[in-house]
């Protein structure tokens, strides 16, 4: 009787550890802790960013980011009339700059 009573406990507290892991919320297993070595989609992505032209180039995608009557667009290539000037290198969280552009503005002004 004792051995089936310590094999019920054991299966009662298999059950109830790993059966709760099914219930836990589903951002714990979102993401990894901020301080762990950033790998895949949590890696900087680099941007060649021009500030005269407020224009990003993706060496990943082979294009270009940049503003088109207040709105961003992406193209292999850029419109006429884009002066490109001195570039500097960054790196961003995403495959969309122009999300952290506010930032980028405030380190790299508009010249």
């Amino acid at each position: 009787m004792r051995k089936m009573i310590q094999k019920l406990a054991l299966i009662l507290f298999a059950f109830v550890t790993f059966g709760g892991l099914l219930y836990l919320p589903e951002y714990v297993f979102a993401k990894p802790p901020p301080w762990a070595p950033a790998h895949g989609y949590r890696a900087k992505q680099r941007y060649y960013y021009y500030p005269a032209a407020q224009v990003y180039y993706s060496p990943v995608q082979r294009g270009y980011f940049f503003l088109d009557a207040g709105t961003w667009r992406f193209g292999v290539s850029l419109p006429t009339g884009i002066v490109l000037g001195n570039r500097v290198s960054v790196d961003l969280d995403g495959p969309q700059p122009y999300v952290y552009h506010p930032q980028v503005i405030q380190v790299y002004p508009v010249r």
